[in-house]
């Protein structure tokens, strides 16, 4: 059980050391960061592998508070979810911190880059293992600066500082559910231990009346967190970061914690149809959305963070209709190949120099190793067989179509819209992930007419950065035999997970839609198969822009105005009016004795004389 501590206090001593030793040395800071890693790694393995299956979950409480009310416990617990996550959050930071090396090489700010990253891996695990609901909102809030800091890594560039505070802004509002949640979860079961609360609810004892209140509030948390419409536009804004910190953010911590806090509190929403009912709306107005952004955008790291956006849909999607581990074992297969992908996009960005692809081109022969992992991470986010999205997203679309058919979670109507937005989305994934393949690798180099001597020199990643791509290949490539057999990993949910003939009619759907890119694309000479103003992405911040902030600004200024010309000019013209009284009485006190003697007579004389007029 002790192993489990050190698995959390591991990331955060190494970013504590890296802090320490600073710029003492570059063997010494990048030797901290990624020996850590490693031992992170290996001690996640220690915890999560014997509660893999049906094992029996690990609880403990290292301490807890006796003040009134519910304890606050030190408790963590791990049980096939945790394992899983755990596993996934740990080998995803190792190979941050090993790319890192190359993609870092020279960085003045490595140190505290590698500190945050060792810390950003702390509060996952924090998340991933707790069992009491405050120790959660640590490591959640945690993960929500950490991000602000990586994001703002390079923060001479007004887009990245930007990109934080909006980052931050809006998840931070979203989290608001997630604190008010706690307080009613506690205040109705009289405890904040995740495990007590779920088991009170499977147990039964609790109608929809008493849990759809926490249900819609953990739903708000999440749609923030994992940036699900409306609150979806912070996350492609985060791509100023480093490219490694996208990786991270976007495969194994921050926006999975949202679909990890669901499912970890899966009884709660399936006691409250409400929350499911809204988390399906959600999933299918965003995954839809999200695409549509990704189908006509020109920028490489933008592209794959609205197929993130578009991604997490599916999982809530799957957790809407009651596919737990359908939707659990998408958010493992997408975390493999989008870290996959963002890591050869940072090749690809490396050797370029730019993140648009109206600057790529031709890149096949020169980044042969990149074009490889990269082909095999578009394929598994296409869909393509036999790589573990095809597997995945089967068993996601597949069970959108059972709660069509079958489903009594959420309305019927919902349902059908899921499904149906499920189909549309996997087709633009494939339209987008294959244009952004073509315009990357294929085609005309963008180099093509510039004059010999001005074409910038590529050449492939260093080791550190090539090694991390091959590695997360292999689960890409294979990890579909896990949705084959899934009680082995989760240990218990549904386990009719392959659909045969939907597979068979979204494969053809894949070449289909890619035959039409294809022909789209080599009837633009090899360029971007369409234009982006094709269809101008709708501006999302411009409503929130008017709708909100504008309005709150005016109410701000209002206040400012009432609290200036009203608040502030009462306390000064009270303290004007002190000041005032406090000079005429001074003149009364001016230390002259002749003065005052005169006073007392002519005091004395006006008494006489009030008194005799009295007589």
């Amino acid at each position: 059980m002790w192993v489990v501590l050190l698995v959390v206090l591991v990331p955060f001593t190494s970013a504590g050391l890296s802090l320490l030793v600073g710029h003492g040395g570059e063997v010494a800071e990048r030797g901290i960061a990624v020996g850590a890693g490693a031992l992170g790694l290996a001690l996640a393995g220690v915890v999560a592998f014997p509660h893999l299956g049906d094992a029996t979950p690990l609880a403990h409480v290292f301490a807890a508070t006796t003040a009134a009310g519910p304890p606050i416990e030190l408790a963590f617990y791990v049980d096939p979810l945790s394992a899983v996550l755990l596993l996934l959050a740990h080998t995803v930071a190792f190979l941050v911190q090993v790319y890192s090396l190359g993609y870092m090489h020279g960085d003045p700010r490595y140190p505290s880059y590698a500190a945050l990253v060792s810390l950003f891996t702390g509060a996952m695990t924090l998340v991933v293992v707790a069992d009491d609901l405050w120790v959660l909102l640590v490591g959640w809030e945690l993960m929500g600066a950490c991000s602000y800091f990586l994001i703002s890594h390079h923060w001479e560039l007004p887009e990245a500082r930007a990109g934080a505070v909006k980052a931050f802004l809006m998840t931070r509002t979203a989290d608001l559910g997630l604190l008010f949640a706690i307080l009613v979860l506690g205040l109705r079961f009289d405890s904040y231990r995740i495990s007590t609360v779920m088991a009170a609810i499977a147990d039964g004892g609790f109608g929809r009346d008493d849990l759809w209140l926490p249900a819609v509030l953990l739903t708000a948390a999440v749609v923030g967190k994992s940036a699900q419409f409306p609150l979806h536009t912070w996350l492609p804004d985060a791509m100023p970061g480093p490219t490694p910190i996208s990786a991270l953010i976007h495969a194994a911590t921050m926006v999975a914690a949202g679909v990890f806090l669901v499912a970890r509190t899966y009884p709660l929403f399936l006691s409250a149809p409400a929350a499911l009912n809204l988390l399906a709306l959600v999933a299918a107005v965003t995954m839809l959305l999200a695409a549509f952004y990704a189908l006509f955008t020109s920028d490489l790291k933008r592209v794959l963070a609205w197929s993130t956006v578009s991604q997490l849909a599916y999982m809530f999607g799957a957790l809407a209709v009651g596919a737990w581990s359908a939707g659990v074992l998408h958010l493992l297969a997408h975390g493999a190949f989008k870290a996959l992908l963002f890591l050869a996009a940072g090749a690809v960005v490396h050797a370029v120099g730019s993140t648009s692809m109206t600057a790529m081109g031709g890149l096949r022969d020169k980044l042969p190793d990149t074009f490889l992992t990269m082909s095999i991470g578009f394929g598994a986010l296409a869909g393509v067989v036999p790589l573990v999205g095809f597997f995945t997203k089967d068993a996601v679309i597949g069970a959108t179509w059972d709660a069509a058919l079958h489903g009594r979670l959420v309305w019927p109507w919902l349902a059908w819209l899921l499904f149906a937005s499920a189909v549309v989305t996997a087709v633009l994934t494939v339209a987008y992930s294959l244009r952004a393949w073509l315009m990357v690798f294929l085609g005309s180099p963008a180099g093509a007419d510039l004059a010999e001597g001005e074409v910038p020199e590529i050449a492939e990643a260093p080791p550190s950065m090539k090694v991390p791509l091959y590695l997360l290949a292999l689960p890409t490539a294979l990890g579909g035999l896990v949705v084959v057999y899934p009680e082995a990993v989760l240990g218990s949910g549904e386990y009719h997970l392959l659909h045969p003939e939907l597979g068979l009619v979204m494969t053809v759907l894949v070449a289909l839609t890619a035959a039409v890119v294809v022909r789209a694309w080599r009837r633009s000479g090899g360029r971007d198969p369409w234009r982006p103003r094709v269809l101008p992405q709708p501006q999302v911040d411009r409503v929130y822009d008017i709708g909100l902030v504008r309005p709150v600004m005016r109410l701000a200024r209002l206040a400012r105005a009432g609290d200036r010309d009203v608040i502030d000019a009462y306390a000064d013209g009270a303290a004007a009016g002190a000041w005032g009284l406090g000079r005429v009485l001074r003149l009364a006190q001016n230390g002259n004795v002749q003065g005052y003697l005169m006073v007392v007579v002519v005091g004395a004389c006006a008494l006489a004389v009030v008194a005799g007029v009295v007589a």
